[in-house]
């Protein structure tokens, strides 16, 4: 993080009224000079000559100055200490900096506070509760500016600047610590409207014409002004995050926002101020009438030389700022004789020159009428045929003048390249359209245009863009993209490159896109729907059957559901190689998609699904007596690797119910008449229970109760039961019930045969006895 201490004197010729801002400090080569002393100028020139001020610079690299003015009778001026960071990140909150002797100035006097000052937060407790109702409405309006960037901004009406400082460090406080650090303040301006800083401090002296606070329109429109000066501010608003961070402050609780500005709100971008200009709106409309007429016809007379026109340019443009429809006249008369002895290919640009007269659309273009047709109808009269390099001409002076109202012929222009992109089989068209963005050399315009072929992109249109990547054009595509471009555009060049390049197709191109654009991971379902036709592009989409199980390596099930493709994967759910987690997954999120599937295939999903959530113990045995039979006759037949797979999840679903449940529910039954392996999963599960030491291990399995319960499952006959149940019962009541037996007490055995005898009478005490002998 590089700082960059500077100092700037700023002069205000009395005469002329003209800024002159000198540096007084050597500049070093990577300071934007010209910029900061700009940045510096519309600050500081409309504010009292002491105030703090922070601002954000225009500039593609971003940066931030921090500016500290006081007079110094030194230089008999307004001395400007700023500090610069190239890259807009300062250590601290800039109202760290805040040093109220600053203002004061004087020989020697500091600029900024000590680096490793911070406001002491219990000050601002004290501040917040000193302020009490006040503090919501202020945090609310932060946040509302945050919310929209183009808001209006937060006026505070104070009588010390020492009390700005303090509310601008309240909502530094409330806020994260990079939005903290970039809010941009001054603690004083005479001039609001002027002000480009998001909170504005002033003071009881400002003048009304300038921002009258009291004003309704300024107050509840134009402005939020929160005034400690006894005026009525602004209607309070307030939301329940102000709410909340207000009352934390009121109970003296000091908010500890996050170091980050992701997903939870803390900080409010405020609104920005608007540019300084000279205020001639203070002129009488019939002196101002009388003015302009005469600058109308200087300048319009043959013998008005450069220097008189550039005083009546600067005239034009204060006037027009307040009063733009007044002063088209006089801009016409101006911009008629800049056009005086330029060519047919000059007007247009020197029409797109003059940014800086204040020119309605309706001027602009009747002044272009006196020297031809415009380009814009022009270009508009060959919209109506493909694209070729007869486009350029007009194209290329609309897109000099920057537009000037012909954004919807420029836009039609766009979508006429564009659609000729799209048809590549259309090779000469598509040649056309190439040769005019080169011919035409406008980067920003070509850019547009690559932007539109990714708009609102359906599987057609990804396979049109693949079709192009794979033209003659594919080259021409790929160099007019960068890691910024359309990322539809950017998928399908990758993809045809890594096709022709290593051969790849299938699943295999799909897992390396997603490799290379998404770190390994599809991210959503609008990205499913991007890759799918570029991995299969053929009609059907239809991976192969070998390859569907793999494409969830790299894409959540759910987004395939989500993006509508589930069908697409219908052999990996009938005939899946082993039941592995993905599958698993995959299953989960189409038992709940919703006509995606045939209902066989449907019932399928939802038949596995059910049957693993049974095994883990997250679908009651009741629920699954009803619900699986009756999912599995839907289905039909099933695959051997799924119809095992159920009957070892059902097993193992079984034996975590109470014994009691497997008579009360039917599963008993279920278990006794079902499937040959179901019985065998079943003798397994019971086996790997009692080998785990659960509640089947011998010396766990003490309950009279459950042996009771157990007894009656496994001893009882049940009709039609297949011969693989009788035989595996008889195993498990000598193997698991009897190797409770030296477990149990005399008390024990009592309380089984009181619980048999309740549940069916003396035969079952009969029988327990028999067989509890029986094994002995």
């Amino acid at each position: 993080m590089a700082i960059r201490e500077l100092s700037y004197v700023l002069h205000r010729d009395p005469d002329t009224g003209a800024d002159r801002l000198t540096p007084v400090t050597e500049l070093p080569d990577d300071v934007p000079d010209a910029l900061l002393r700009r940045v510096i100028a519309v600050t500081h020139r409309s504010a009292p000559a002491a105030a703090l001020s922070h601002t954000r610079l225009p500039q593609r690299d971003g940066g931030a100055l921090l500016c500290s003015a006081r007079h110094d009778e030194t230089y008999a001026g307004v001395r400007v200490d700023a500090r610069f960071t190239p890259d807009g990140d300062w250590p601290h909150w800039p109202v760290d900096s805040w040093l109220p002797r600053a203002l004061a100035g004087g020989p020697g006097a500091d600029s900024f506070a000590r680096h490793d000052r911070r406001w002491d937060e219990a000050l601002l407790v004290k501040f917040a509760a000193d302020q009490t109702g006040r503090i919501a409405p202020f945090l609310a309006d932060v946040r509302r500016l945050f919310a929209d960037p183009a808001g209006r901004q937060l006026v505070i009406a104070e009588g010390e600047q020492e009390t700005v400082a303090r509310w601008i460090a309240l909502a530094c406080a409330s806020l994260p610590v990079p939005l903290a650090r970039a809010l941009t303040f001054t603690t004083r301006t005479d001039d609001p409207a002027a002000a480009p800083q998001q909170l504005i401090g002033i003071g009881p002296d400002l003048d009304d014409a300038v921002f009258d606070r009291f004003d309704l329109v300024t107050r509840t429109h134009l402005f939020r002004v929160h005034d400690g000066l006894g005026g009525p501010g602004s209607p309070p608003l307030t939301d329940t995050w102000a709410e909340l961070t207000a009352w934390l402050w009121r109970e003296g609780i000091t908010p500890k926002p996050a170091d980050r500005a992701d997903d939870a709100f803390t900080l409010l971008p405020l609104a920005r101020r608007a540019l300084a200009v000279r205020d001639w709106s203070v002129l009488a409309s019939e002196p101002l009438r009388d003015l302009l007429a005469a600058a109308t016809d200087a300048a319009a007379d043959p013998t008005t030389d450069a220097a008189a026109l550039h005083d009546l340019t600067e005239i034009c443009s204060r006037v027009g700022a307040h009063r733009r429809p007044d002063v088209q006249q006089l801009a016409a008369a101006l911009l008629r004789r800049r056009l005086q002895g330029a060519g047919p290919l000059e007007i247009d640009p020197v029409l797109a020159a003059a940014v800086d007269l204040p020119l309605d659309a309706d001027t602009r273009r009747a002044v272009r009428a006196e020297y031809g047709p415009p380009p814009e109808d022009e270009l508009r009269g060959l919209l109506g045929k493909p694209p070729t390099t007869a486009w350029v001409r007009p194209l290329h002076i609309l897109l000099t003048a920057g537009g000037g109202g012909h954004d919807a012929v420029l836009s039609d222009a766009e979508a006429g390249v564009a659609r000729a992109l799209t048809r590549p089989g259309d090779r000469r068209g598509c040649a056309d359209a190439v040769a005019l963005l080169d011919s035409l050399g406008d980067r920003a315009f070509t850019r547009r245009v690559l932007q539109r072929l990714a708009q609102g992109v359906g599987l057609e249109q990804i396979r049109a863009l693949r079709a192009l990547a794979e033209s003659a054009h594919g080259d021409w595509l790929h160099d007019h993209l960068d890691t910024t471009g359309p990322l539809p555009l950017r998928l399908a060049v990758s993809a045809v490159r890594l096709a022709r390049g290593r051969g790849l197709d299938g699943v295999d191109l799909w897992i390396e896109l997603v490799h290379r654009h998404f770190d390994g991971q599809v991210p959503d379902a609008a990205a499913v729907r991007l890759l799918w036709p570029l991995a299969w592009p053929s009609r059907s989409g239809q991976p192969a059957p070998r390859e569907q199980g793999r494409v969830t390596e790299v894409c959540p099930p759910q987004l395939i559901i989500d993006a509508g493709l589930t069908r697409f994967l219908v052999h990996w759910l009938r005939h899946p190689d082993s039941t592995t987690r993905r599958y698993n997954d995959f299953t989960r999120a189409a038992a709940h998609s919703q006509g995606q599937l045939t209902e066989s295939d449907h019932a399928l999903a939802q038949l596995l699904h059910l049957a693993h959530e049974f095994a883990a113990g997250r679908l009651p045995l009741a629920e699954a007596v009803h619900r699986l039979p009756a999912l599995k006759e839907r289905v039909g037949g099933l695959d051997r690797v799924l119809d095992d797979a159920v009957d070892y999840w059902t097993a193992r679903g079984i034996i975590r119910a109470e014994p009691e449940e497997l008579r009360s529910t039917g599963a008993q039954r279920w278990l006794a008449t079902g499937r040959v392996n179901l019985i065998r999963q079943y003798g397994d599960a019971v086996r790997e229970a009692r080998a785990q030491g659960g509640t089947l291990a011998p010396a766990q399995l003490r309950d009279p109760r459950r042996v009771a319960a157990l007894f009656v499952v496994w001893y009882e006959p049940v009709d039609n039961a297949r011969t693989s149940w009788r035989q595996l019962s008889d195993e498990l009541l000598h193997d698991v019930l009897g190797a409770v037996l030296p477990h149990l007490d005399e008390r024990d055995l009592s309380e089984v045969a009181q619980l048999l005898l309740r549940r069916g009478g003396e035969p079952w005490v009969g029988a327990w006895n028999k067989w509890r002998h029986g094994i002995r």
